[in-house]
Order: C-alpha cells, then structure tokens, then sequence
C-alpha cells in the first residue's frame, strides 16, 4: 500500500506554506527579542563603562550617539525590549487564567504587535 504523505520536507517549505497563527509568531518573537536583549545589556554595559572610565571616554560615547549605526543599535535594543515586556505581561495574563482560548490569544498577540509597532515608530521619531 502507498503512502501518500511527504517523506522529507525542508525548512524553507515549512516557513512558506505552513499558516502561523498569531499567537505562534509572538511565542517567536518573544524569544528572538528575549535574546536581543540579552546582547543589549552587554552593549549598554561596554558603553556605560567606557563613558565612565574618563573624560575622553565620555567624549568618545557622546560623539558615537550622534552616529546612524549607534542610533540604529539604539532602536533595536529599545524595540526588542519593548516588545518583550509586553508581551512578558501577555504572558502573565495568560498564567492567570486569560487568553487562553484560541481566538482570544490569537487577538491579544495582535493586540500586542499593533502596540510594539506604535511604541517602535514614537521612539523611532524620537531618536532621529
């Protein structure tokens, strides 16, 4: 008797043609932003240290703020960490007992993304 399911399926196939529900992709994000934040602890930590050492040092960081790039890791580590404590709170709800069904999951992490995004574009226009 034939089989008639896939024997091997890649990665990419995977990403495309599976639909993610929303909850799923802020599960994900979650984690992605988790680690980022991780790394922008270490690089808000070199630059507090460096901005402290001496007078040339502070000069030096004040001089790299007004920089594209520092301005970009800013953002990044500023986005990444406002989305994980929000969605760290959707997390907690959902420990006390809330969105827990399907639908109302799916649109609490809606609900949250719609809130990154809007949080992300003020400190976007903030920075620049």
């Amino acid at each position: 008797m034939k089989k008639q399911r896939p024997v091997n399926i890649e990665y990419i196939t995977i990403l495309t043609t599976i639909k993610w529900p929303p909850a799923a992709i802020a599960s994900i994000l979650h984690r992605i932003s988790g680690v980022i934040v991780v790394f922008a602890i270490g690089i808000l930590l070199l630059t507090l240290s460096t901005s402290l050492t001496s007078a040339q040092g502070f000069a030096q960081i004040q001089d790299t703020l007004d920089g594209f790039f520092f301005k970009f890791i800013i953002f990044g580590c500023l986005s990444a960490l406002t989305y994980h404590v929000l969605a760290g709170v959707r997390h907690l709800f959902m420990d006390l007992g809330h969105f827990e069904e399907q639908v109302s999951g799916n649109t609490s992490a809606k609900f949250i993304m719609i809130i990154w995004l809007a949080v992300s574009a003020v400190i976007g226009v903030w920075l620049w």
